[in-house]
């Protein structure tokens, strides 16, 4: 599936800070840290909120939440979007908040709306332990083995490896060592690091206002970028369970935030004035062999330049995502692709997986805004086999 599109335009982008796993959002429902970041974007968009026709929100790990399912239903409700107007919850993987976003366009392309609200919401800390073999009865004084779905490495049905293995087997297949992969991630902090130094961030950021303990918090930035870090560090974590490349220090760690985009019809930019941020000019999703779950942005993207009539050097932007380094880097590679993800990854702010992927949109969209650059592409791998990838446009 792959459309090069006009008429849809990104009028509004903004990011809550990517907060650490048990951190200041713990308590947050998922939908409550999406409308601060949504309430940000309409608000810097000069959008009334009662004229946005439809909510369009990613959300993977739903059982996070009281609201479950109802997720992006209420994204919408608490970020002011009437209440007669319909939501749509999304959920692809790692790529679902690029997802969200594309499907947020084909409301726009369709007529069903002029103006839509999208992105995506994810809080990882919230997630409950998971206790199997005990719905139905169990044997008296048996014992109770809780489960934790962040630190518990599962068996994927259909391969029957871990994701961290087959990270691992990418980095083999495709050359990338230890030394490369440590280094790739040193780097994600590192550019972190001069982009915030830079105000790189400055105009994506929703601050949050949050109570820990009785006390009020503000958070204003990415929690999880280790600004200090250094090559001896990575070099000395010892690979996981099995492994000989991947390591927690060259793995994204879990992270709790939200990004999101409000999206305009060229007529619904008209009519309210709007000044745009960036075009969405197209995009792709394909699938891919479950084994190749890391290299599933590789053939999104050329299927997004094929349809296009594009070239990766016609692109002056890359995010790839960085769930893991091996992947992101033999992504890069396989496309030929030498400047990306220009101010870091999740492999330093974090990976929420429903929001990475509207992060990287958001993110992108300043930049085009900002600098004299004409397109970005956001891409990601998604688990199960799959890849997607966003094609933006400066206006």
């Amino acid at each position: 599936m792959a459309l090069k599109c006009k008429g849809v335009f990104i009028v509004g982008a903004k990011r809550t800070p990517f907060c650490s796993y048990g951190g200041p959002l713990r308590e947050l429902p998922a939908s409550h840290v999406f409308a601060t970041a949504a309430k940000e974007a309409i608000r810097s968009a000069n959008v009334d909120p009662n004229t946005i026709d439809s909510t369009v929100v990613g959300n993977v790990n739903f059982l996070s939440q009281c609201d479950g399912g109802k997720t992006a239903r209420y994204c919408g409700i608490y970020s002011e979007v009437p209440l007669d107007k319909p939501a749509l919850g999304v959920s692809k993987a790692c790529g679902t908040g690029l997802q969200a976003i594309i499907t947020s366009a084909v409301d726009i392309l369709t007529g069903a709306a002029k103006i839509s609200l999208t992105g995506g919401t994810e809080n990882m800390s919230s997630l409950p332990l998971l206790v199997r073999n005990v719905r139905f009865g169990t044997a008296l004084g048996g014992s109770y083995q809780l489960e934790d779905y962040i630190t518990k490495q599962y068996l994927d049905s259909y391969t029957g490896l871990t994701l961290q293995q087959m990270a691992e087997e990418v980095a083999k297949r495709c050359g990338v060592t230890r030394k490369e992969a440590d280094e790739f991630a040193l780097q994600s902090h590192l550019k972190w690091k001069a982009g915030y130094e830079s105000n790189v961030f400055e105009d994506e950021i929703a601050n949050m206002t949050v109570e820990i303990k009785k006390k009020s918090l503000t958070v204003v930035k990415d929690e999880l970028p280790r600004t200090f870090i250094a090559a001896e560090h990575l070099s000395s974590m010892p690979p996981l369970a099995g492994l000989s490349i991947v390591t927690e220090g060259n793995s994204s760690s879990p992270a709790d935030g939200a990004a999101a985009l409000l999206l305009a019809s060229e007529e619904a930019v008209q009519q309210h004035g709007l000044k745009p941020l960036a075009r969405v000019a197209g995009w792709a999703t394909v699938g891919t062999d479950p084994v190749d779950t890391g290299l599933g942005a590789v053939p999104a993207v050329r299927k997004l330049m094929d349809t296009t009539g594009l070239t990766v050097e016609d692109v002056d932007l890359f995010e790839l995502n960085e769930t893991f380094a091996s992947q992101a880097l033999a992504a890069a590679r396989e496309l030929k692709v030498r400047q990306y993800n220009q101010h870091g990854g999740a492999l330093a702010v974090g990976h929420a997986p429903a929001a990475t992927g509207a992060r990287m949109a958001t993110h992108l969209a300043h930049q085009l805004s900002r600098n004299n650059v004409k397109r970005a592409v956001a891409a990601s791998s998604c688990g199960g086999g799959q890849g997607v990838a966003l094609l933006l446009e400066k206006v």
